[in-house]
Order: C-alpha cells, then sequence, then structure tokens
C-alpha cells in the first residue's frame, strides 16, 4: 500500500502543494512519514489519550495565558485545518488554532503578547491570512516574537509581522523563500514496464501527476505561481520591517547575530522564554 493511499494529505503537501519550509527539514519530514506508514501497517500507531476535548487539547498546545501576558505558540511544522490523526503522525501546528488564540489574546484583559515561534516553515495555506491577523493584533497591542531554536519561511513570514522580533544569538532565522517539489514516477515506472493511461477532461487536471513528466507550459505555470507567493512573502516583510534588503530574501537563512544586521532581528537576547515573558509582566 502506498503512502499516498494511507496519508493522502500529507503525501499531497509534500509532492503536490507550494511550501515555505526550511529545506533541510524536509527529509526529516519524509522519514516521519514513512515511519508512520510502517507503524500503520504493524498496528502500532495508536491514538492520542486525552482527558480534554479535542479543542481543548489543541487550544493548549498553542495558548497561555500568564497574568496580563499571552503565550503563543508557533512549533512544528506548520499547516492549516490539521486532524488529530495528523497532528498524532508528525505533531506540528494547525494555523486555525493559532488564529483562535490570536483572537482570545485581543482580550482588552491581556496587555501584551509573546509570540513564541520554533518552527521550519510549512504550507503556504493559511500563512498570509495569520500573519496578517497577528498584524491587526499589533496595532493593538505590543506583539514580540521570540525565537531561540528557529523561525523559518512561513514561520518568519509570521513573525515578521509582529512589534518586535527578539532572537537569541544561536537562533536559525530567515528562509524566505517559496518552493514545489513535484514527484516524477515516470521513468520508475517504466522501468517496471508499468504504464497509466491517464483519462481527464481539462487541460491542467492532471498537473503534477507523478506518473508522467512536467510539460514546459506546466512547468511554466507553477513557477509563476511560486515566484508571485514569494512576491507577497518580501511585501510582508517589508511591509513592517522596510530596511530588510531584497538580496536578503532568496531562501537563505542564518544565525540570529546574522539576522539582527540585516534587520530581520530586532534584538538579540539570552534570555529563556520564561525571563522573557517576566520582562513583559513588568
Amino acid at each position: 500500500m502506498s503512502a499516498n493511499a494511507i496519508y493522502p494529505r500529507l503525501f499531497t503537501k509534500l509532492f503536490a502543494s507550494p511550501l515555505m519550509l526550511h529545506a533541510p527539514v524536509r527529509a526529516t519530514f519524509e522519514r516521519e512519514l514513512i515511519s508512520q506508514i510502517s507503524a500503520q501497517r504493524s498496528g502500532a500507531s495508536q491514538p492520542k489519550a486525552a482527558a480534554e476535548s479535542e479543542r481543548q487539547y489543541r487550544q493548549s498546545r498553542v495558548f497561555q495565558k500568564v497574568g496580563s501576558v499571552a503565550v503563543v505558540s508557533i512549533e512544528g511544522v506548520i499547516d492549516k485545518r490539521v486532524s488529530m490523526m495528523d497532528l498524532d503522525c508528525y505533531g506540528g501546528c494547525d494555523l486555525a488554532d493559532v488564529d483562535d488564540a490570536l483572537n482570545q489574546a485581543a482580550d482588552p484583559s491581556i496587555k501584551s503578547v509573546l509570540l513564541y515561534v520554533n518552527t521550519p516553515g510549512g504550507s503556504v495555506t493559511g500563512t498570509p491570512e495569520t500573519a496578517a491577523r497577528l498584524a491587526e493584533l499589533a496595532k493593538m497591542k505590543p506583539v514580540e516574537a521570540y525565537v531561540d531554536v528557529m523561525a523559518c519561511s512561513a514561520g518568519y513570514y509570521i513573525a515578521s509581522q509582529a512589534t518586535r522580533i527578539v532572537a537569541t544569538p544561536s537562533a536559525i532565522l530567515g528562509s524566505i523563500g517559496v518552493y514545489m517539489a513535484i514527484l516524477d514516477m515516470s521513468r520508475a515506472l517504466e522501468m517496471e514496464g508499468i504504464e497509466v493511461q491517464m483519462i481527464k477532461a481539462g487541460k491542467w487536471k492532471d498537473s503534477g501527476s507523478p506518473y508522467r513528466s512536467l510539460t514546459d507550459e506546466e512547468r511554466d505555470r507553477m513557477q509563476a505561481s511560486v515566484t508571485r507567493m514569494h512576491a507577497q512573502f518580501k511585501a510582508a516583510v517589508k511591509s513592517r520591517r522596510p530596511k530588510v534588503q531584497d538580496s536578503t530574501m532568496e531562501g537563505q537563512w542564518m544565525d540570529g547575530t546574522e539576522a539582527d544586521e540585516l534587520y530581520l532581528v530586532d534584538e538579540l537576547t539570552n534570555e529563556t522564554p520564561d525571563e522573557r515573558i517576566s520582562r513583559l509582566l513588568v
């Protein structure tokens, strides 16, 4: 049984969708998917046991109130409308849950927000909307994005809309870019003596199918889409951080010290997240 049959959502995300994902993480993501497929076959995969309701469990993952400070966490690979099965499979962060948390953070009793970011990025879907929601919240009250591990790609897209970005010197940030990986199995199938007959209605209906190579026209169309998303990404960053140069937004990632020099970060710190929250409480 193929990965596509067992986990169609994850398979589609990896091999047929544009991604704002720190590239080295992709291989780890694929290995995790394969391991979960093996566990599924052996019957080892078990649902997450939780006494709370699903909504309570989801909110506990991303939202915490400490006095007058709301702590909103974006941890793991980013996606939108993630099922509990997917969360059990690879963890990650559902932007729908983050949106709910940002709505809670808009409460007048909350004076400031700490956005804790530790993510390599992920899906394009939902990222611009959550970033815009964060930008609106930052008009109402101070929002500080704190990074002590990683804020790359879609994670940096969202963090860039905070009032300030604070990072540790060794944290990894940036990877401002978009890419799409298309799986082409046509040669492997040919070597196995397998031919797939595609019956379709609609010129573009089987674009990105793993059973054949892309045409030049299809590749150009997909490239235009990825280029457009990258332009939107850069525009969002520059709307809040006008000193960031286009040359800094070509997919490269860097440590906190370099990110600070290139205006991707507003402040370097050696403080822990708890220490930063305590500072906001003062």
